[in-house]
C-alpha cells in the first residue's frame, strides 16, 4: 500500500505540466462553484432580512375596553404561528408618530383629539411568513370582536414570494449547470492526464499487474489534484470575501462549512474523474488486445 501511495506522488511530480494544468482547471472550477455557494448564502440572507421586516398590525376599535383588549391579546396568542403580541395604545401610537416625524409633528394639531387607533403588533414566526399562512392568521384575527382592520402588506408579500420562487429556480438551474460543467471539464482534463500514460498502463497490464494495482495510484493522484485545487481555490475565495466584507459589511463571509464543502467537492471531482478515466482506459486497452487477437 505504501508503494502505491508513493507511486501516486511520483506520478504527480513526474508529469508536472499535466498536473499543473489539471490542478489549475480544478482550482478555477471550484472557485466558480465557491462563488456560487457564497452568492447563494448571501441571497438567502437578503431574503431572510426582507422576511424579518414583515409586520402584522391589527387595529382595535376605539370603544374596546381594557378587558376586551386583554381577551383579544390572549386569543391572538392562541393562533398557530403567532409568537408574541405587543399592544400599542392610542397615546403610545401618538408618541411614536411624533418621534418618527419630529419635523412634521404639527400635522396632528389640526385634530381636536388623537386620531390614531390603538393596535396590536403581531410577531409571526419565520415558518409562517408566507402569503398563505399570513392570510390565514389575518382571517382568523378578523373574526374576533373589536378588531377594525389588519395590515400586513399583502401585495408586497405576494410579490416577495414570487420573487423568491423565481430566484430559487434560477439559483437551482445555475447550481446544476455549474456542478455539471465542473465535473465534465475536470473529468476530461484528468482523462487526458491518464491517457498520456496509456502506454505505461498497457505495459503494467502485460506483465500481469492486477487492475487494483494499476488503477489505485492514478485514483490517489486524482484525489491529490482535487485536494490541491480545492485548497487553492478556497484560499483565493477566502481572501476575496475578506476584501469584500470590509467594503460591504452585510456580506456573508467564508465560514468553515463553505470551506469544507469546497474541499469535499474538489476531492470528489478528483476521485471521480481519475476513477472513471483509468477504468475507461483499462477497458479500451483490453478490448484492443481482444480485437487484435494473440500474436503469432
Amino acid at each position: 500500500m505504501i508503494y502505491i501511495v508513493q507511486e501516486a506522488f511520483k506520478g504527480f511530480g513526474k508529469n508536472k505540466s499535466m498536473s499543473f494544468i489539471t490542478v489549475g482547471i480544478i482550482t478555477i472550477s471550484i472557485f466558480i462553484f465557491g462563488l456560487f455557494i457564497v452568492g447563494t448564502a448571501n441571497l438567502m440572507n437578503i431574503i431572510k432580512m426582507a422576511e424579518d421586516k414583515i409586520e402584522m398590525i391589527a387595529y382595535v376599535e376605539d370603544d374596546a375596553s381594557d378587558e376586551d383588549i386583554a381577551v383579544l391579546k390572549r386569543r391572538i396568542l392562541s393562533i398557530a404561528g403567532v409568537q408574541d403580541v405587543e399592544f400599542i395604545s392610542k397615546d403610545m401610537a401618538l408618541k411614536k408618530f411624533k418621534s418618527q416625524f419630529a419635523d412634521n409633528s404639527d400635522l396632528l394639531t389640526v385634530f381636536e383629539t388623537n386620531p390614531l387607533p390603538a393596535s396590536f403588533k403581531i410577531f409571526v414566526s419565520m415558518a409562517y411568513k408566507n402569503p398563505d399562512n399570513l392570510r390565514e392568521i389575518s382571517n382568523k384575527i378578523m373574526l374576533f370582536e373589536n378588531i377594525d382592520s389588519i395590515d400586513y402588506g399583502a401585495e408586497w408579500i405576494e410579490e416577495l414570494d414570487r420573487a423568491v420562487k423565481i430566484l430559487f429556480l434560477i439559483d437551482l438551474i445555475l447550481g446544476i449547470i455549474i456542478a455539471l460543467s465542473s465535473i465534465f471539464i475536470v473529468f476530461n482534463t484528468i482523462r487526458l492526464t491518464v491517457y498520456a500514460r496509456k502506454e505505461q498502463i498497457d505495459i503494467m497490464d502485460l506483465v500481469g499487474a492486477t487492475s487494483s494495482y494499476i488503477e489505485i495510484p492514478y485514483i490517489i493522484e486524482g484525489i491529490i489534484h482535487g485536494l490541491t485545487g480545492s485548497i487553492i481555490s478556497a484560499g483565493i475565495l477566502y481572501l476575496l470575501m475578506k476584501f469584500l466584507s470590509s467594503k460591504l459589511p452585510d456580506i456573508i463571509f467564508m465560514n468553515n462549512a463553505i470551506m469544507v464543502i469546497l474541499v469535499i467537492f474538489g476531492v470528489l471531482l478528483g476521485f471521480t474523474g481519475s476513477f472513471m478515466s483509468v477504468k475507461q482506459c483499462m477497458k479500451e486497452i483490453r478490448e484492443m488486445k481482444v480485437s487484435e487477437g494473440p500474436k503469432l
